[in-house]
């Protein structure tokens, strides 16, 4: 067993079995194990993780994420086998759905289930998201196979791709959509959060209609959207550039955090749309601004792809000219398409 992955699977354990400061301790290793080999997106992750552990804010400022102080190296131990363990019961020899009561966490992306979803358990204590287990799909040269339909699932037959490099934003709608379908979803944000990928990854589908609304909606206009969810199966998405309204309540659910908008919070908040439409939306998906440290993960996997090499300054310094352009996201983009493939220095 490597020692990323002996980390991961003993931090897991001792967060099981209620050892929060060891678990604690063994996220920090990972995410040192990750920032050492310039996965700064991943040792955010784990940093978080960790943060979650220890009954801190989840969120964490860039210096937190690429300057924490490495602990020390855990002690080399021996690999503990499932009985030895007493973790795994003998008949539990084929995978199963994890318990909703176990906060684990993908042990292929390393995101916790508030953000993934329900994960499936393995019989040595890993575990898998919807997400991965696709994409191990793809890469045994099989097809994806469809999740069974719960209680928190929909039984659409849309086939949902998970972007490449998902921004916070994006996986929490990607986890919202997937759980529940609306049928007028109201996709609001600031330019450069994410928001028009998110949406080109559900692809073209008969059943849903996107309208990008620059301009308030005639009546005729407003009468063709609400005759077109009218019928069971139509989905329309209205996408509106603008920040987002805070939210009138905050439910702590088990997939995390669900803001709630009551009407009349959005009327006169949401540019171009009346309380009539409004009042028919039945999903608010917010796309707020990616965090700096979210932004240089993205920059560096936006690098590789283009086979850019970069420092980690270089990164963080074209971050911050993007963020003075306030487009977020897009002209990070546009900085890294005008490098040349090849290794760079400051």
């Amino acid at each position: 067993m490597s020692d990323i992955r002996r980390l991961l699977s003993d931090a897991q354990a001792a967060e099981r079995s209620g050892k929060k400061d060891e678990a604690s301790r063994l996220l920090r290793a990972a995410a040192a194990w990750y920032r050492d080999r310039q996965m700064l997106r991943r040792a955010g992750q784990m940093l978080r993780q960790a943060r979650r552990v220890e009954g801190l804010e989840e969120e964490t400022s860039g210096e937190e994420v690429f300057g924490f102080d490495a602990p020390e190296e855990p002690p080399a131990e021996e690999a503990v086998s499932e009985l030895s363990a007493g973790r795994v019961l003998l008949e539990q020899r084929l995978p199963q759905l994890a318990d909703p009561a176990i906060d684990a966490w993908c042990s292929f992306c390393c995101r916790p289930r508030t953000e993934v979803g329900p994960v499936v358990a393995g019989p040595a204590g890993a575990y898998i998201c919807q997400g991965c287990l696709g994409t191990s799909a793809a890469l045994l040269g099989g097809q994806s196979v469809p999740p069974r339909a719960t209680s928190l699932e929909v039984t659409s037959h849309w086939e949902i791709k998970t972007l490449a490099f998902e921004l916070t934003a994006q996986r929490r709608a990607r986890s919202r959509f997937t759980r529940s379908r609306s049928r007028l979803g109201l996709v609001i944000g600031p330019e450069g959060t994410g928001k028009t990928a998110w949406l080109q990854s559900l692809g073209a589908q008969p059943d849903l209609r996107q309208l990008e609304v620059s301009r308030p909606l005639s009546a005729a206009e407003e009468e063709e959207l609400l005759s077109w969810i009218e019928p069971g199966g139509r989905s329309a998405f209205l996408v509106v550039r603008a920040p987002v309204p805070p939210p009138a309540l905050v439910l702590q659910g088990e997939h995390g955090e669900e803001p709630l908008h009551d009407t009349a919070s959005l009327v006169g908040k949401v540019p171009h749309l009346s309380a009539r439409v409004l009042s028919r939306v039945d999903a608010v998906i917010a796309f707020e601004p990616a965090a700096p440290e979210e932004l240089v993960a993205l920059a560096q996997a936006l690098a590789e792809a283009r086979g850019v090499s970069l420092p980690e300054a270089a990164l963080t310094q074209l971050v911050s000219l993007s963020l003075k352009a306030q487009n977020g996201a897009h002209e990070l983009v546009t900085l890294i398409a005008r490098i040349p493939p090849g290794k760079y220095a400051l």
